[in-house]
């Protein structure tokens, strides 16, 4: 399995991209909240790790665009 991983900031407190399965976990808050979202291709998720709002970035172009689901 390969991995990349970043912790992050605000309301995202992290986030795991598995790059074999293109499968983004994304950690809110303090823990509590954890998402899963599918097919999210490599590019977008360096993309989001450079983001200076990790939030934003997530808010505009992964949040409702890949099927995800609360874990």
């Amino acid at each position: 399995m390969s991995e990349d991983s970043f912790a992050g900031m605000s309301w995202i407190r992290g986030a795991k991209y598995n790059t074999e399965t293109e499968r983004m976990v994304i950690y809110i808050g303090e823990g509590s909240e954890v998402y899963e979202c599918e097919g999210v291709p490599k590019d977008v998720w360096s993309e989001f790790k450079r983001a200076e709002s990790k939030g934003k970035y997530f808010n505009k172009y992964i949040r409702g665009q890949y099927n995800s689901s609360q874990i």
